[in-house]
């Protein structure tokens, strides 16, 4: 039979035993949690953006004249957009046109060149025979040359007219303006018959079959990344998720003073359309 103190013993063992059962089975459980920590992805807060979205603007004032888009219209590069009253330009360009192609004069000095060059050329054995006077031979050769000289003169003033064109018709074009993307009309500010002065915003136009990704993400783990990196998009929109890979074109190499953030940027495709910019999302890495 056992004694109280032997009873006592046993229990004691049996209690440290289950003591550090409980304690091995505690730390197993706990290793693969911070495991999962350690591998856990770094996300970078941001928004999405068209990669072109420009605003146009004519860099002359003056009245609206004719617009050929509206909001939602497709337009392809160098397309018309609109144009401002041009009248007066039209009617300088042809003007300077008119004076370019008029060579009357021109042609009939070089015709007058030709005759006397021909004159000139017959004179001079007579002149050595003594058929002709100098005084005669010298007059066509005056001639001859008061006749290159103005011919002269009149090719250069033909240059000038050519440049004067030029710039009548670039002073024309500048009444106009046109699409420098492939893209979607999503703003006209103003329409036919306003007026508008240089440089204010009139047409936005958007691109968006190529779209970027701006986060932000701490200094110490914005190390991780690298430009050329491929990371995921993860995005919400009308309540669907959707993710992208896209490619980092910019890894910020400063740091915000107030936040601690860096600024990251990537890029990724869109040809169907199916992200529409300005939704904000995350970036993993």
């Amino acid at each position: 039979m056992k004694t109280p103190t032997c009873l006592a013993r046993c229990l004691a063992l049996l209690c440290v035993s289950g003591l550090l059962s409980g304690l091995g089975v505690q730390a197993q459980t706990a290793a693969p949690a911070a495991n999962t920590t350690a591998t856990a992805a770094v996300s970078a807060a941001g928004v999405t953006q068209a990669l072109r979205d420009v605003k146009l603007s004519t860099t002359v004032a003056g009245r609206i004249d004719g617009m050929m888009v509206r909001e939602g219209s497709r337009v392809r590069q160098g397309q018309l957009l609109m144009h401002l009253d041009r009248s007066l330009e039209e009617l300088e360009v042809q003007r300077r046109r008119v004076l370019v192609e008029d060579r009357s004069r021109l042609e009939e000095l070089k015709q007058k060149e030709k005759i006397l060059i021909e004159q000139v050329a017959s004179l001079r054995p007579l002149l050595a025979t003594g058929g002709v006077s100098r005084k005669q031979a010298e007059d066509e050769e005056m001639a001859l040359g008061a006749v290159v000289a103005e011919r002269k003169a009149l090719e250069a003033s033909k240059e000038r007219e050519r440049v004067e064109l030029a710039q009548a018709q670039e002073a024309y074009e500048r009444r106009h303006l046109r699409s420098p993307i492939d893209g979607v009309i999503t703003k006209v500010a103003l329409h036919v018959g306003e007026s508008v002065g240089p440089h204010e915003p009139l047409i936005s136009v958007v691109d968006t079959r190529r779209v970027r990704f701006m986060g932000t993400v701490p200094a110490r783990t914005g190390t991780k990344l690298q430009v050329g990196a491929t990371v995921k998009i993860e995005l919400v929109q009308d309540g669907q998720p959707r993710s992208r890979l896209a490619k980092v074109v910019f890894v910020s190499p400063v740091t915000d003073p107030s936040s601690g953030l860096i600024e990251v940027i990537a890029e990724f495709e869109n040809a169907d359309g199916s992200v529409r910019p300005g939704i904000s999302g995350r970036m993993l890495f």
